[in-house]
Parts: C-alpha cells; sequence; structure tokens
C-alpha cells in the first residue's frame, strides 16, 4: 500500500513539472474582456502559449486564417520589443532575448480582429 501511495505521488509530481513550463496566455478580442457568456468566440481567436522552458510563445490558430501579425511590447517601457507574422496553423515565437519583464502581446488577423493579453518572463 505505501509503494502504491508512493507511485502516485511521484506520478503527481513529475506530472505537473512536465505541464508547468507552458503557460496559457489569455487573449481577448481588442483587448476588451467581456462577461456575458452568449457571445460566440470568434473562429480566428488563437490560443496563445508562453513557454519558459523553450522561452518560446506558441500560437495555435488552428487554421482558421492564413497567419496572424504578432507584436510584442514592453509594459515598463511601453516600447515594441518585437513584431513579427506567423502562420495560421501553428507557430513559436523565440523571445529568448528578451528581458525579464511584463509583456503585452497584441496579435492582428486578416480577418480584422485585434486580440491583446499579457504575460511575464521572470
Amino acid at each position: 500500500m505505501k509503494k502504491q501511495l508512493l507511485l502516485l505521488i511521484c506520478f503527481i509530481v513529475f506530472s505537473s513539472m512536465a505541464f508547468a513550463t507552458r503557460r496559457h496566455i489569455v487573449v481577448h478580442n481588442g483587448g476588451v474582456v467581456d462577461d456575458r457568456i452568449d457571445i460566440p468566440v470568434p473562429a480566428d481567436e488563437p490560443e496563445v502559449y508562453y513557454d519558459n522552458e523553450t522561452q518560446e510563445i506558441i500560437i495555435d490558430g488552428m487554421g482558421f486564417v492564413s497567419y496572424y501579425d504578432v507584436e510584442i511590447t514592453s509594459m515598463s517601457t511601453w516600447a515594441t520589443v518585437l513584431t513579427t507574422q506567423v502562420g495560421g496553423s501553428y507557430d513559436t515565437i523565440d523571445i529568448s532575448s528578451l528581458v525579464a519583464d511584463d509583456y503585452l502581446i497584441t496579435i492582428d488577423t486578416p480577418l480584422g480582429n485585434t486580440y491583446e493579453g499579457y504575460f511575464d518572463t521572470y
């Protein structure tokens, strides 16, 4: 019984460590947070993650658009530190050159929608 409990604890610890490096970045259409649940999410809204182990932003657009224009702005200086265009299905952005700070990520789609979210690199 003690071995099974120890194995279960080890499994839980290692599982949580495996997923701890990737953090979800919540993006909102135009930066507006709406608490109404009856508004559908636009099809071109991507899932965005920050992986602190690989120091990459992951953008999973699931192919609803062909590309995304991405801009990353430092929250301490309000300077744009990175601009790029990524594929609309799945792509990554190397942010290893960014200093430890809070950042605003702005994602524009070819359909005219803008999504904003925040992340930090501490």
